[in-house]
């Protein structure tokens, strides 16, 4: 073999190494690359079937009965915020969805507290355009819709003041949630056009049950 055949065949076996290098790194970036993406950060809880449905017991198919630990080890999405309703504040953690965000708040631990995981929240605030009623529709977008799909509706004066957080609504459908809502109306009676901002699970209201029962046909009861 000459010397021209043999740098040739040299040359060959060279860049065949150097491919196999190339290939090869490639490949390890690629499996880094896979293992730094299924180790990222849960950005959204998962949405259950049923949708963003708030409910007595359950919202976004986190139970209402459970302890914050509980539902962060169900959803470890999320961070702790501070829950302000004018006039006061509580800690509460908010889990992000598609569409909506979930606040559960433990309204008995204010400014300068931390959440507890051992206990179960007593406020739960949801807000988007994602979020459903217990029969599975979409929540009204207006006082005005509400009215008219859910018929029996108590509605808070259109009053203004520092230690007031806008009027609210509650509906003989759903007596334990509380609608906010917003109204750039001066009126003193909120007007149907009122834009619904925010459900709340509070649980039953007294008052709201009363004024149910006393606008509910006795056959209907």
């Amino acid at each position: 073999m000459n010397c021209w055949r043999l740098r040739q065949k040299r040359f060959v076996l060279l860049a065949t190494a150097l491919a196999c290098s190339s290939e090869g790194s490639h490949a390890a970036k690629q499996s880094i690359a896979r293992r730094e993406i299924s180790s990222a950060p849960v950005h959204v809880c998962t949405t259950p079937a049923g949708g963003i449905v708030v409910s007595l017991d359950s919202v976004a198919g986190l139970s209402t009965h459970a302890t914050l630990g509980a539902l962060r080890q169900q959803c470890v999405a999320g961070d702790s915020v501070l829950y302000d309703a004018v006039g006061w504040q509580a800690v509460a953690w908010a889990f992000p969805f598609a569409g909506a965000r979930v606040t559960a708040v433990q309204s008995k631990h204010g400014f300068g507290d931390l959440v507890h995981d051992d206990e179960i929240p007593d406020l739960w605030t949801v807000e988007g355009d994602s979020v459903r009623l217990p029969d599975g529709h979409l929540v009204p977008q207006t006082l005005g819709l509400l009215r008219s799909r859910y018929g029996a509706t108590i509605v808070d004066e259109n009053t203004g003041g520092d230690d007031i957080d806008g009027p609210h609504a509650r509906s003989c459908r759903f007596p334990y949630l509380l609608f906010a809502l917003s109204t750039t109306d001066t009126a003193r009676q909120v007007p149907d056009s009122a834009r619904v901002t925010r459900v709340d699970m509070d649980g039953p209201d007294t008052t709201m049950t009363r004024f149910c029962i006393a606008h509910t046909p006795p056959n209907e009861r």
